[in-house]
This record gives C-alpha cells, sequence and structure tokens, in this order.
C-alpha cells in the first residue's frame, strides 16, 4: 500500500480509535481522527485529499452515514467503510458498489479494516 494514503477514522470510543490509528500508522498510512460528527466535518472542510473514510455508524452526535455525503462532494469516489456493532440494517442507503462502500460489524479484526482499505483504494486507484 502506498505511504501517501491519508484516511479519515471516525470513532467515538478512544481505545477502538487509538488502536485502530496505532496500526494503521503503523501499516505507512496517514491517519486523521475525529470523535464526532463536529470534529469530522471540520476535517472534511479542511484536509486538501483523502484517500478513504472509516466511519463509526453510531456517534454522539449523529450517526457516520451523514458524513459521507460531505466527504464524497469533495471526492467523489472516496472509499468508504462503515464500522457497526449493530450489523448493516442500512447497506440499501450506499451506492451498493463494494469499491465504494463496506460494512464491517464490530468487534473486528485490524486487519480486516486494512485489508478493505488496501482493496478500495487499489481498485480506486486503478
Amino acid at each position: 500500500m502506498a505511504s501517501s494514503l491519508t484516511v479519515l477514522l471516525i470513532e467515538d470510543d478512544f481505545l477502538i480509535r487509538t488502536c485502530l490509528a496505532e496500526f494503521l500508522l503503523d501499516s505507512g498510512l496517514t491517519v486523521r481522527e475525529a470523535d464526532n460528527c463536529a470534529e469530522a466535518r471540520a476535517i472534511i472542510a479542511a484536509e486538501p485529499n483523502l484517500d478513504a473514510l472509516v466511519a463509526d455508524m453510531a456517534l454522539p452526535d449523529g450517526d457516520g452515514m451523514s458524513l459521507v455525503h460531505p466527504a464524497r462532494d469533495r471526492w467523489p469516489d472516496l472509499p468508504v467503510i462503515y464500522i457497526s456493532g449493530h450489523g448493516d440494517l442500512r447497506r440499501d442507503e450506499t451506492s451498493g458498489d463494494p469499491a465504494r462502500d463496506r460494512f464491517i460489524s464490530k468487534p473486528y479484526t485490524l486487519a480486516s479494516i486494512l485489508e478493505a482499505l488496501e482493496d478500495m483504494t487499489s481498485t480506486a486507484s486503478d
């Protein structure tokens, strides 16, 4: 995976976010972190480039799906991984294209997130 990839990780659970962010950093990615929708929106507005978004579905001030619209306004083909401990009941609200949208249920392995990012960003760059 190219070390130039920048991922926005939105997760309100500090331990989960920290562990995943460190794993992705150790894997050569650049990681921007947010623990709520407001922080994520500010990063989306300010960041010059995002290569992928990893968003928890349930956040204290909204839901991760609501962040996809402003992000895809800036980067139309942005790959998004939705993380949920409640299944993927809202799958019908996504594009349905696995190169653009994936659901990963909690609990997950750190490697499964990296693997999905690798797969989605290599598909997006092909």
